[in-house]
């Protein structure tokens, strides 16, 4: 379905992505389950095909730290408010007004992801130097093929095991990877270091696309779930 309402008279024209990812699987911060601390989504079709005068981009993947759990649950209302289709757009211009960050990987940003392929994501590690299973491993997947490890915003060696600064022996930081939690002065974080170590990060997904003036559209927001990340532990 093409999706470009438009006005004559030299009013711009303006294009909508009505096809937002579809989500596969959504992790629950409040969740004990290491093994379903994953993300899973497929990324959006492409609304406008065939369209010469607008330009799909794919989809990309965003996401913001937390301190506090009612602050990120807050923010993902105010968010979700303007999920709708009264204006495209308006979801992920508030989502990344909040400060959602897009998500690196150690071999850099990624995304944007082709359309229709499933995409999953695992941002800690648990125990996979113990059991080798790579449903452990920090991970993105596209369509079954390991592609990166996710990073965050911040640089391509910032872990998001931030438990692992505890254990240098172990784990021992290098120019590559870094266990530093986040600090009040990170642009992808919110709050201050929290009392019981706990930090929260919640996922969203969003198609985009643009025009001939490079005017960026985005589609609906997709909320991919929400993890707690325990920097009083390695393994998360």
């Amino acid at each position: 379905m093409t999706a470009f309402p438009f006005c004559a008279c030299g009013l711009d024209t303006y294009y909508v992505l009505e096809y937002a990812p579809r989500v596969g699987h959504t992790p629950n911060y409040i969740a004990d389950d290491y093994l379903g601390r994953y993300f899973e989504f497929y990324a959006a079709q492409n609304s406008n095909a065939g369209n010469s005068e607008f330009r799909f981009l794919g989809t990309y993947v965003y996401y913001r730290i937390y301190s506090s759990s009612s602050t990120m649950i807050s923010n993902h209302n105010s968010i979700e408010a303007v999920n709708n289709s009264s204006n495209y757009s308006a979801a992920a211009e508030r989502m990344i007004g909040l400060g959602y960050r897009e998500l690196n990987t150690d071999k850099g940003i990624l995304s944007p992801f082709a359309a229709g392929t499933r995409v999953h994501i695992r941002l800690t590690n648990y125990k996979e130097k113990d059991s080798g299973e790579i449903g452990n491993k920090a991970q993105i997947e596209v369509d079954g093929i390991d592609i990166g490890i996710p990073r965050r915003s911040r640089g391509q060696s910032y872990s998001f095991d931030f438990g692992r600064k505890k254990d240098p022996a172990k784990y021992p930081e290098s120019s590559t990877v870094q266990y530093a939690s986040p600090s009040s002065s990170d642009d992808d974080f919110s709050g201050s270091a929290p009392n019981d170590n706990k930090y929260y990060v919640d996922m969203y997904a969003v198609a985009a696309g643009r025009d001939t003036t490079f005017r960026k559209y985005y589609s609906n927001v997709t909320y991919l779930g929400s993890i707690t990340i325990d920097a009083s532990f390695p393994d998360n």
